[in-house]
């Protein structure tokens, strides 16, 4: 096994934190609210999910086997992250607009019922 470093630190141990970064964003994660005013579609749900904690694991691997000597399928690895994180930021981004909107129609919606009854 071959010693390789990032920052004067084994890849096994940044490997290691990694995947435990991916494990635990993949059970504890920031679930919608009951009361959201727009559903998601199943893409969404995927993206918003699970594509996080593949960013971590994909690190990981990149990390795991680096360490092991095939640094640059490790790196391809690692490198395939960032446009799986760059979509995973574009469906938070998306999903937030998304609800936002929705939210501020049944804000002016409410309004316009208001606005149209006797006090």
């Amino acid at each position: 096994m071959i010693s390789e470093t990032l920052l004067g630190v084994p890849l096994v141990f940044w490997g290691g934190i990694s995947l435990a970064i991916g494990i635990a964003y993949y059970f504890v994660w920031p679930k919608p609210e009951l009361r959201r005013a727009s559903a998601r579609t199943m893409r969404d749900h995927v993206v918003l999910r699970y594509f996080h904690s593949l960013v971590w694991v994909l690190i990981a691997i990149g990390c795991f086997l680096g360490s092991a000597g095939y640094g640059d399928i490790g790196r391809w690895f690692a490198l395939l992250g960032i446009p799986v994180y760059i979509l995973f930021l574009v469906y938070v981004v998306r999903d937030r607009r998304k609800e936002d909107a929705a939210r501020a129609a049944q804000r002016s919606g409410a309004r316009a019922r208001d606005a149209g009854t006797p006090q």
